[in-house]
């Protein structure tokens, strides 16, 4: 009992010691934006939490799916092709990033992708 105790303690204390997520805040609002339909203001939350965290490829896909959501499809091209970079594993971000080359004039580089997988 006295272990299990001693345990917790130092889990609590260690936990306490981790550094905030500079991006938490920011993926905060920007999910809450997407929520309330609301796609300009998670954008502009969404580019803020990858300024602080800028390796994370489900944001880049999280962002490059709100920019398509306004019409933008170059910046979600872009944002899946950062995803892409970051995550060569991720099949849905590389088909995404394929189709909207296809779509935008890089037909070239559609097939590329396409090619790849």
């Amino acid at each position: 009992m006295v272990r299990h105790i001693i345990l917790l303690v130092a889990a609590c204390a260690a936990l306490s010691g981790q550094a905030k997520d500079p991006a938490g805040d920011p993926l905060s609002r920007a999910y809450q934006a997407l929520a309330a339909r609301s796609y300009d203001e998670a954008i502009a939350s969404f580019l803020i939490a990858l300024k602080a965290s800028p390796g994370r490829a489900a944001v880049h896909k999280d962002l490059a799916y709100t920019y398509l959501k306004t019409g933008e499809t170059e910046a979600a091209r872009d944002q899946f092709a950062e995803a892409m970079r970051l995550d060569p594993g991720d099949y849905h971000a590389a088909l995404e990033y394929g189709f909207l080359c296809h779509e935008t004039g890089r037909t070239a580089e559609a097939r590329r992708v396409f090619d790849e997988i």
